[in-house]
């Protein structure tokens, strides 16, 4: 009885997990027939983009050079370089700065800092030194199509309060970055399904927008302004909790952000390692639930390969329950996929799906037994 037991909850986890992502599925295919219609000139918000960096020398000029290319108009929005006390000479290659960029340096504002908390300490620095109606945040490493301002404006002028951009891996040329662009881009969909499913669960700073006035109204990063990450995450449930504002997902191709891969395994697994470190405080039952779901299908799967070592038909209930997970998990990555552009992507993913169990399976323990990493050289 028992045998039987444990042969079958692995396929069981694994078809709630698939009921879950075709129901992702769906509110994603409803967010992308969002689309976002120019807006008159005199309609698009005053935009603030402010961009926290250290040690980024060789990516943040290529930033400013994209940031400068918008299809924005320029005595709408500024840029706000705000430098967390880099070593390297970060801006001397960015050349003269035009009027609307300015740069700011966390470590002449250290009223600021109250922490660790660093990066959000530069970002409430640039958020308190602009009037602008309108905040988006993005990563120095980070590369901005033409339009993506336009974009984001767009949205606002229909009277959004919070959009949340897409995020993609580039360049993506070995197994490594490979997995990590297919990991994000499964992210990617979860964060506009569940704003179309009313429940926003997940932000990315590499590409979040908010109203300036919502930020205020919930208090900024106070009462999370003690922890190293959590920008964007913590911020948008805060804003979600408070409940009266409106959060938009939005998937367009020129609204596109691209971030650079880590370098490496050992990388990947300390910045995944640092993401799973907030999870505590994630105010959110929908990303709660998924993580909860998606750590338990794959520890079913993991444990009962390892108990089907000494019964056979444990090892081929697992066997069936990976089979299940990865043939949803691929119908879902198509569909983004196609949806960025990215289906040679897809050539990497039997691999990855292979990969997946022992990945999150490893970083969700290390994360539970309180493992923590590093970023740039500070503890997280």
């Amino acid at each position: 009885m028992l045998g039987w037991l444990a042969a079958c909850t692995p396929p069981l986890l694994s078809l709630i997990y698939l009921v879950w992502q075709e129901r992702n599925l769906r509110n994603w295919q409803r967010a992308t027939r969002v689309t976002t219609a120019a807006s008159p000139v005199a309609h698009l918000p005053t935009v603030a983009v402010i961009v926290p960096f250290r040690n980024e020398a060789d990516h943040l000029p290529l930033l400013l050079q994209d940031l400068l290319s918008q299809d924005y108009p320029t005595d709408r929005y500024e840029v706000i370089l705000v430098d967390d006390h880099s070593e390297d000479g970060a801006l001397a290659g960015a050349g003269p700065l035009p009027a609307n960029v300015r740069v700011l340096r966390l470590a002449d504002h250290p009223e600021v800092l109250t922490g660790k908390a660093y990066k959000k300490a530069a970002l409430q620095l640039g958020i308190s030194a602009t009037t602008a109606e309108v905040i988006v945040t993005t990563d120095a490493d980070c590369r901005c199509p033409p339009g993506w301002l336009a974009t984001i404006g767009g949205r606002f002028s229909d009277g959004a309060d919070v959009v949340l951009g897409p995020v993609m891996i580039a360049p993506a040329t070995d197994f490594c970055s490979a997995f990590q662009a297919l990991d994000l881009l499964a992210y990617q969909l979860f964060t506009a399904a569940t704003v179309a499913a009313g429940t926003p669960a997940l932000a990315n700073g590499a590409n979040f927008a908010f109203r300036r006035a919502t930020f205020r109204a919930v208090g900024g990063y106070a009462g999370v302004d003690h922890l190293p990450s959590g920008d964007d995450v913590l911020l948008l449930h805060k804003i979600s909790a408070h409940g009266g504002w409106s959060v938009e997902a939005v998937t367009d191709r020129q609204a596109l952000a691209t971030t650079r891969p880590v370098p490496g395994w050992r990388a990947l697994w300390r910045q995944r390692l640092r993401w799973a470190g907030k999870a505590s405080h994630y105010g959110s039952a929908a990303l709660n639930q998924a993580q909860a779901l998606a750590f338990a299908t794959s520890l079913g799967i993991l444990g009962g390969l390892i108990v089907g070592i000494w019964q056979p038909a444990v090892a081929l209930g697992a066997l069936l329950a990976w089979g299940i997970k990865a043939g949803i998990d691929r119908r879902l990555l198509g569909a983004v996929c196609t949806r960025y552009g990215q289906e040679t992507l897809l050539r990497w993913y039997p691999a990855a799906q292979l990969l997946y169990p022992f990945y999150l399976v490893a970083v969700g323990s290390a994360a539970l037994l309180g493992f923590r990493s590093s970023w740039k050289g500070r503890r997280a």
